[in-house]
C-alpha cells in the first residue's frame, strides 16, 4: 500500500504508534549497521536535512538519501547506512520510528523494500519534522501516554504523511514512470553509462526519459550526475591523499582537465 492509499484512510481507519523522532549530526558515527544482522524492529521514516548524502545497503536494493530526501525504511528490513558530509550542519538527518496499523489491527508498510518516497522537498518537510518533533517531546516530558499531546502527536503525523502524498501526487507524472531508471542512475553515478539505458529499464524512449527527469530534478541527467559526482570528489579531496587524476577516474570523469575546470566553477 502507498503512502498515497493510506492518506485517503488516514482519519476514518489508520491509527498510528509512534516511538519516538530524533536527530542525528553524525559528527561521530559515519557507518549504522545495527540492523545489518538483526530485522528492524519497527518502520521508519529518515529525512536529510543537512547536505550529506546517507547511503543504505539492503538486502534487496541500495538507496541514496540526500538533502530534502524523506526515506522510508520498513519493518523487518536488515541494511547498513553510512554517511558522506559535506555540511557542518548541527542536525543531518530526522528518524521518526512508528508503527501503522489498519482497523484490523494488522500494521501497514508504505513500501516492501527501502524507498525515498519525496525527493529534494527540504523547506516543506523540515517545518512538519520540526513541529512533530516538538510535540513528541512534549509527549515524552508529560509522562501521559493519554493526554492532549498524544492526539497532537499522532495529528501531526498524518500531516507529515499528507504532505508526503500531495508531493507524490505533484510528481506522479514525472516521477513515477522514470523511478527505476532514477534509482540505477542514482547508483551509478560514477559510471559512464549511456542515458538511453536508464530509459531502456523503464519501458520507455530517452527523449520521455529526459523530459521526465528534467521535471523531477530541475535539471538534466547529466548535470545531475555531474552534482552527485562533484560532490564525491570534494569529499575525497578533503577526507583523502588521492591525486587528482585519481579523483577524477573515481568519481567518473575520463578529463581531469575538464573535471578540473567544472569543479572549480562549482566549488571555486
Amino acid at each position: 500500500m502507498t503512502v498515497k492509499n493510506i492518506s485517503k484512510l488516514i482519519y476514518e481507519r489508520v491509527d498510528a504508534k509512534i516511538f519516538e523522532i530524533f536527530p542525528e549530526s553524525w559528527e561521530r558515527q559515519r557507518d549504522f549497521s545495527l540492523y545489518k544482522n538483526r530485522p528492524r524492529p519497527c518502520s521508519a521514516l529518515l529525512f536529510v536535512q543537512s547536505d550529506i548524502e546517507v547511503c543504505f545497503s539492503g538486502e534487496c536494493n541500495d538507496v541514496i538519501a540526500q538533502k530534502g530526501d524523506i526515506v522510508f525504511i520498513p519493518e523487518g528490513s536488515r541494511y547498513t547506512a553510512s554517511v558522506i558530509r559535506r555540511s557542518d550542519a548541527r542536525i543531518g538527518t530526522y528518524t521518526v520510528n512508528f508503527d501503522l496499523f489498519s482497523e484490523n489491527g494488522e500494521k501497514l508498510l508504505l513500501s516492501d523494500d527501502i524507498t525515498i518516497l519525496a525527493a529534494r522537498q527540504d523547506t516543506l518537510f523540515e517545518r512538519r519534522i520540526k513541529e512533530l518533533s516538538d510535540t513528541v517531546h512534549r509527549l515524552e516530558n508529560t509522562g501521559d501516554v493519554e493526554s492532549y499531546n498524544k492526539i497532537r502527536a499522532k495529528g501531526e503525523f498524518f500531516l507529515l504523511l499528507d504532505a508526503i502524498s500531495d508531493t507524490l501526487a505533484m510528481n506522479d507524472d514525472s516521477y513515477y514512470p522514470i523511478r527505476r531508471g532514477i534509482d540505477a542512475f542514482r547508483n551509478e553515478w560514477n559510471r559512464n553509462e549511456r542515458i538511453e539505458k536508464y530509459a531502456e529499464l523503464c519501458g520507455i524512449s530517452e527523449t520521455y526519459f529526459y523530459r521526465c527527469f528534467k521535471r523531477w530534478s530541475g535539471v538534466s541527467p547529466v548535470e545531475y550526475r555531474n552534482e552527485l559526482r562533484l560532490s564525491g570528489a570534494e569529499s575525497l579531496l578533503k577526507c583523502t591523499d588521492m591525486q587528482i587524476q585519481e579523483i577524477s577516474a573515481e568519481v567518473g570523469f575520463t578529463d581531469p582537465f575538464y573535471f578540473c575546470r567544472i569543479f572549480s566553477e562549482r566549488y571555486g
